[in-house]
């Protein structure tokens, strides 16, 4: 019996050893990924206001979208900040995990997310995905504490640079001719605006109804897993009026968009946004 006790006692004394480990870990990751936050927050206050004449000589359908979701006066913010909640399905044969989940973007320089995903009973993890600086990362921890992925290289950067362009749709500034968003009419109903971030140009398909709501955004993203650009798409189900913007609230997508392979992954509802 004391043998199994001194057994306990070194099994406990290495189990608490490793915990004490991974918090130090995640302090440390914790702490990174908050000072790209706050890199992201560009100091000032917008100055800047929209006007209508802003979107002059752009094809009608860009025109329609950018006058709905632009009131007019509203100040040129440089950055959004959101919450939001939804689902997650990390493949195609898992369940949907609901999460809360907290962003900020800002053209030109990058995004973070940071979730807390709920995987079954009291099992969570946490999810992290940022890009800034040319670099991209992904990581996933049980309790936050166990990487279960925790990868930066060339391909996770490629593909969240393409996310990060996908979502300047939440902030309707960046897809301004001002900002060097580059506008095509492809019909009544669809457009292409082409971004650039770090030398990545990506052209987004935008399907905009005759209200000049989005209906759908398509583009072709880098998938790190397979080493090619292939269609990714979401389609929004509502919009909402945040301040003076009229952003998708409740949308879903995933990747191989309009073909037979295609699986949607995620489900999120924005709760709140906040421009500056």
């Amino acid at each position: 019996m004391k043998v199994f006790g001194i057994v306990v006692l070194v099994l406990a004394g290495i189990l608490i050893l490793a915990i004490a480990v991974l918090g130090v870990l995640r302090f440390v990751y914790d702490s990174r990924v908050n000072r790209i936050w706050s890199s992201l927050q560009v100091s000032g206050k917008a100055e800047v206001v929209f006007l209508p004449e802003m979107v002059d000589g752009l094809p009608e359908v860009a025109q329609r979208y950018l006058l709905h979701a632009i009131q007019p006066g509203t100040l040129l913010a440089r950055r959004v900040e959101l919450k939001m909640s939804g689902m997650l399905k990390p493949r195609d044969d898992a369940s949907w995990m609901p999460l809360q989940a907290t962003q900020i973007l800002t053209p030109g320089l990058g995004f973070v997310w940071k979730a807390k995903a709920k995987a079954a009973g009291p099992v969570f993890m946490t999810v992290t995905d940022h890009y800034a600086a040319g670099e991209g990362r992904m990581r996933v921890a049980l309790f936050g504490l166990l990487p279960m992925v925790n990868d930066s290289n060339p391909d996770i950067a490629k593909s969240a640079a393409g996310r990060f362009i996908g979502e300047s749709v939440w902030l309707p500034t960046a897809l301004l001719p001002q900002y060097d968003a580059v506008w095509q009419e492809v019909d009544s109903l669809h457009a292409e605006v082409t971004l650039a971030v770090d030398g990545l140009t990506t052209t987004l398909t935008l399907t905009i109804n005759e209200e000049g709501r989005l209906k759908e955004v398509v583009l072709l993203r880098w998938k790190d897993d397979v080493k090619e650009f292939v269609p990714f798409g979401v389609v929004i189900e509502e919009e909402q009026e945040f301040g003076g913007y009229t952003i998708p609230s409740q949308l879903h997508g995933g990747w191989w968009f309009g073909s037979a392979r295609h699986g949607d992954f995620f489900r999120f509802t924005i709760e709140q946004a906040m421009f500056h």
